[in-house]
């Protein structure tokens, strides 16, 4: 049920966009519309992460165990999925060396300075303003609706089929090896933080879905590993976005992988950016399976007797 709940809004509103031709919503537009979303929702976040009641005493204790196991997850990440990459043939950023140029290489720059830009300003504002607006997960959860409304569109005007969305076999090889490395990740932080297993296993196992993790731990009983979790997967989400342009050069595995459940939704749009259109498919079979195992490994980790 929990899974129905929290991915089935998103799937509906995902076929909706692949199903429905609304004029309006030219290639053009759709194109605009993703880039700006993707920027407002990153303010919302940094937004509700200013706007946590005692932030710094809760970064302590949560933010170290965040920043340890972000560190194991990015490296047995990145490795496992470069070598995947190497072994199953991955593709590269969409641009052939001859284009590339000392200007390119600048507006990457440019792109991640702008992402971070836009966390450290919402931050800002939810510490001096967190009150005036309480309904930023609400208002999140709806952007990211009208963003996979608008993926939709960009898929039908692809010409994509849906079969070949969900049952992409590079994208079944990466979810595959992304939730290996996080796991064995969470297993060697447990060691390291001296966390019980199953709560280094439940903690990483949001796969940069942020928003779903640590409400989920913490409406479990652990407010601490919940925000745990919600730090870990937020600073996850924000450090794919700013290193795509760059890990986009060297694998799909890599840039793909390491956006976890985001890379059929959140993280979709700066992916095709740097990859072009055909991986798509391959993103949302990636994100799709980890974003299904999402409710599902976090209350069974959590469930296990200490």
């Amino acid at each position: 049920m929990t899974v129905l709940i929290t991915l089935g809004p998103l799937l509906a509103a995902l076929l909706f966009g692949f199903w429905i031709n609304i004029k309006i919503f030219t290639p053009s537009r759709v194109a605009k519309g993703l880039e700006s979303l993707v920027y407002l929702i990153l303010g919302l976040i940094g937004f509700s992460l200013g706007a946590l009641e005692n932030l710094s005493e809760k970064l302590i204790v949560a933010g170290y165990q965040a920043i340890v196991l972000l560190a194991l997850i990015s490296f047995f990440n990145l490795s496992g999925l470069y070598l995947s990459g190497l072994r199953f043939k991955a593709t590269h950023t969409s641009n052939s060396p001859k284009q590339e140029s000392s200007h390119n290489l600048a507006q990457v720059f440019i792109e991640a300075a702008k992402t971070l830009s836009w966390v450290i300003a919402g931050v800002v504002i939810g510490i001096f303003f967190g009150d005036t607006f309480t309904e930023v997960d609400a208002t999140v959860t709806y952007l990211l609706y009208f963003l996979l409304f608008l993926i939709g569109c960009q898929l039908r005007q692809g010409n994509y089929r849906l079969r070949k969305l969900f049952l992409n076999p590079q994208g079944v090889i990466i979810a595959l090896v992304a939730i290996t490395t996080t796991l064995t990740a969470g297993l060697i932080g447990c060691s390291i933080l001296e966390l019980e297993w199953n709560h280094g296993l439940a903690v990483v196992s949001g796969f940069g879905w942020y928003s779903l993790s640590g409400i989920l731990i913490t409406g479990l009983g652990d407010p601490i590993l919940g925000t745990t979790a919600f730090l870990l997967d937020l600073g996850r989400e924000i450090l794919i976005l700013m290193l795509i342009p760059f890990l986009s050069r060297i694998s799909s595995h890599i840039s793909v992988g390491f956006s976890g459940a985001t890379a059929m939704d959140f993280t979709l749009p700066m992916l095709g950016k740097f990859h072009g259109a055909d991986i798509v498919p391959i993103c949302i079979s990636s994100g799709l399976i980890m974003s299904l195992l999402v409710p599902i490994l976090i209350p069974l980790f959590l469930g296990f007797s200490h």
